[in-house]
């Protein structure tokens, strides 16, 4: 059996799975439940725009992700945006009518619950300045995997951008050392902002452990303790044919957040009609970090 929602149009609906697991979905969202708990939502709504996870649990545990916190509205848990398109903001949202300088518009979504308790996302997104043709169009595809006996489970990203009739500039903050370059510049893209009890957590990458703003690699974890005592990691593997690979992280403990950086470095003009390919695997994992492990998951992600 499965549950299915074509772009705005399927009822709530319901699906109960093995052990405690069950589906939960609405016609804006879609949650795998463990009893009365959250093990992860997907909501794309589309008045909102940007869809995104939250909340993100690891075995129906505590809340990792957070969502609008007061210090940044726009920030949406686990999601992705871009900053500057054709010099239009479309990060950060006025607070008054939520709203940014460019719309990131949700065309149409279409939404898979397997019986197995694994998923699929489907979407269709238009970037434009508001009331105006698109500028870029993208498809994004994400395959979320039944969790485990330990409830770890993994979510596969794959987003494809192409440029309309006209070159598009892909932009962000400038960084330290170019001209108006600030400290806190670079960021855009795959986003990961996390609930405020995770600040005493601890970043290692595939370059061994980090407390830098950004660091190089091509996995980064985020991993640390649980209220319960348990621990518990988020791993996020840049692929091999991605965009830009290997990718800067930028990595803020304090907030918690981090993200695949794709633009740290410098600005990309993609050509009118052709395309770029972002490609993430994020991992929810229950225990702490074992790089040889995830060394050896990015391997199989590789060659996938």
């Amino acid at each position: 059996m499965r549950l299915m929602c074509f772009a705005w149009s399927c009822a709530a609906a319901a699906l109960g799975g093995e052990g405690e697991l069950a589906w939960k979905q609405t016609e804006n969202s879609l949650a795998l439940t463990r009893g009365e708990q959250v093990v992860w939502q997907f909501n794309f709504k589309k008045e909102e725009g940007k869809p995104y996870f939250h909340p993100v649990t690891i075995a129906g545990g505590e809340t990792l992700t957070d969502l609008r916190p007061a210090d940044h509205m726009w920030h949406r848990a686990l999601w992705f945006s871009w900053k500057h398109i054709n010099g239009l903001n479309y990060w950060e949202e006025d607070k008054k009518t939520g709203k940014s300088q460019g719309e990131t518009e949700l065309v149409d979504a279409k939404v898979t619950a397997n019986d197995d308790h694994s998923a699929r996302c489907e979407l269709n997104l238009s970037y434009h300045p508001p009331g105006k043709p698109a500028v870029l169009a993208e498809k994004r595809t994400i395959a979320v995997s039944a969790p485990g006996a330990d409830g770890a489970y993994r979510m596969d990203w794959t987003m494809v951008f192409t440029a309309a009739d006209a070159d598009v500039v892909l932009d962000r903050t400038p960084i330290a050392g170019e001209p108006n370059g600030v400290g806190w510049g670079g960021y855009a893209g795959l986003s990961l902002r996390l609930a405020p009890a995770l600040k005493q957590w601890s970043f290692v990458g595939s370059e061994g452990p980090t407390d830098k703003p950004t660091a190089d690699g091509r996995w980064m974890s985020f991993s640390g303790p649980l209220k319960d005592g348990r621990t518990a990691a988020l791993i996020v593997l840049d692929h091999p044919k991605s965009f830009r690979h290997p990718t800067p992280w930028y990595l803020i403990k304090g907030m918690p957040y981090f993200s695949p950086a794709v633009l740290y470095k410098s600005p990309h003009t993609l050509p009118a009609g052709q395309s770029l390919t972002l490609r993430y695997r994020v991992l929810f994992q229950a225990g702490a970090v074992d790089a040889a492990a995830v060394e050896k998951e990015w391997q199989k992600f590789a060659n996938e």
